[in-house]
C-alpha cells in the first residue's frame, strides 16, 4: 500500500489532530472567544448597550422634554403601570391619577391614589417635537391618553417629570464620561510612549511632572479648580471647562503604567529586529510598541468611565459641576440636598439608581475584558 493512501493509519492520526485543534486563531479572535465564555462580561456589555441605547434615544423614550411643567402635580407620587382595574379585570395599561388630602392635626398633604383619576398608556404618541440625527420627530414612545400627563417616577418641586429628565440627563453625564475617558486616553498614551521610548532627560522630566501632578489630593483639587470656572460663562463653555479640569488629574495614571510598558516592550525582539533593519520611530512606535499596549489601554478605558461618571455626579450634586439648564444625573440629586426635599420626595433619589446600574455595568465589561485580554487566561 502506498504511503499517501488515505487508510493508512498514521495519516488518519495526523488528520484527526488537525481537525481535533483546528485552525489557528489571531489574539483577538481568542479575545473574543474568551469574553463571550465570560457570563459576567457579557452581563455588563449587555446592561452597557442598553444604557447607551437609552441616552441615544432618550427624546424618543422620554414622554416630556426637560423643561415641560405639569403645574398641578407638584412633588407628586411616582405612577406605577397597571392593567388590572378596580374589580380585578384584565385591562389595556394606565395609570392612577392622585388626589390631595390634608390631615386635620399636621395640615400636611399627601397623596392618594384615585381610580377616577385613571389615565390610559397609549404608545407612539405625538408630542413636543426633538431632533434627531439632524431630522425633527415628535413621536413618543408612550404617553397620557389625550395629551394628558403622566410621571412614572413622579414630579420634582417644579412639576417637572423626573423619569423624562433623568432619561434626558444620561445624555450629559455620558457625554462626559467618554469625553473624558478619550481626552485622558490620548493624553496619557502621547506622554507615557514618548517617556519611556524617548528615556533620558525627556522622561526625567515628564516623570517629575507626572509626580507633580500626582502630589494634590484629588478632591480638594478639582474644588478648586472647578472655583476658578467663570460664573457668567454659558452651560456649554463651563462644560467642556469642566471636562477639561477632570482630565487634567486623570491622565497621569495611564501615562505611568504605559511608560513601564513601553520600556519592557522595546527591548524584546520583533523591536531590536525593527530597529536593526532600519525602520523609522514612528512606525516602530505606531506599528509595533501600541498596538501591543492596546489590551492595557481599553482595560484601563472601561475603569476609568465609572469613575468619571461617580466624580461628574458628586460633584453636580455639590453644585460645582455641570449647571444647569443642562440636566445631568447629578444635577438632579442637587435638588434633594436637603432632608426637608428628601423627605418629602424620596423618589427624586432615583437617578442614584441609573448611577449604580451604570458604574455596575461598566465595571463588568472592564473585568470580563480584563479576563479576556489575560494572555495566560484558560480557555
Amino acid at each position: 500500500m502506498s504511503a499517501n493512501t488515505p487508510n493508512e493509519p498514521g495519516l488518519n492520526i495526523g488528520l484527526n489532530a488537525e481537525a481535533a485543534t483546528g485552525p489557528s486563531l489571531s489574539y483577538w479572535q481568542l479575545v473574543r472567544r474568551r469574553f463571550r465564555r465570560n457570563r459576567y462580561g457579557m452581563a455588563g456589555l449587555i446592561m452597557s448597550l442598553v444604557i447607551l441605547l437609552t441616552a441615544a434615544f432618550a427624546s424618543f423614550l422620554a414622554p416630556y422634554s426637560t423643561k415641560a411643567k405639569d403645574r398641578t402635580a407638584i412633588y407628586s407620587p411616582p405612577q406605577i403601570i397597571r392593567i388590572f382595574t378596580e374589580e380585578g379585570k384584565l385591562t389595556r395599561p394606565f395609570v392612577l391619577g392622585f388626589e390631595e388630602v390634608m390631615d386635620p392635626n399636621t395640615f400636611e398633604i399627601t397623596f392618594e391614589p384615585s381610580y377616577a383619576k385613571a389615565v390610559p398608556l397609549t404608545f407612539f404618541v405625538q408630542g413636543e417635537s426633538y431632533r434627531f440625527a439632524g431630522l425633527t420627530f415628535s413621536t413618543h414612545l408612550f404617553g397620557g391618553k389625550d395629551g394628558q400627563f403622566i410621571h412614572l417616577l413622579g414630579t420634582d418641586g417644579l412639576g417637572r417629570d423626573v423619569f423624562s429628565r433623568m432619561l434626558h440627563g444620561s445624555r450629559v453625564t455620558l457625554l462626559m464620561g467618554f469625553l473624558v475617558m478619550g481626552l485622558a486616553c490620548a493624553i496619557g498614551t502621547l506622554v507615557g510612549v514618548t517617556s519611556g521610548y524617548v528615556g533620558g532627560r525627556t522622561d526625567t522630566v515628564i516623570q517629575r511632572l507626572i509626580e507633580f501632578v500626582k502630589s494634590f489630593p484629588d478632591l480638594p483639587l478639582y474644588l478648586a479648580l472647578v472655583a476658578v470656572l467663570p460664573r457668567t460663562a454659558d452651560p456649554i463653555t463651563t462644560f467642556v471647562m469642566f471636562a477639561c479640569v477632570i482630565v487634567l488629574l486623570q491622565w497621569a495614571n495611564l501615562a505611568r503604567e504605559l511608560r513601564g510598558k513601553v520600556i519592557a516592550i522595546r527591548s524584546v525582539e520583533f523591536v531590536r529586529a525593527a530597529v536593526a533593519v532600519g525602520a523609522s520611530d514612528r512606525r516602530i512606535v505606531l506599528r509595533h510598541i501600541i498596538p501591543n499596549m492596546s489590551s492595557h489601554i481599553i482595560v484601563w478605558a472601561t475603569y476609568v468611565l465609572p469613575e468619571v461618571i461617580l466624580l461628574e455626579s458628586f460633584l453636580s450634586f455639590l453644585g460645582v459641576g455641570i449647571r444647569p439648564p443642562l440636566v445631568s444625573w447629578g444635577v438632579m440629586l442637587n435638588t434633594v440636598r436637603d432632608f426637608q426635599s428628601l423627605a418629602a420626595a424620596p423618589w427624586l433619589l432615583a437617578p442614584v439608581g441609573m448611577i449604580i446600574l451604570s458604574v455596575l455595568a461598566f465595571n463588568a465589561l472592564g473585568d470580563g475584558m480584563r479576563d479576556a485580554m489575560d494572555p495566560y487566561a484558560n480557555d
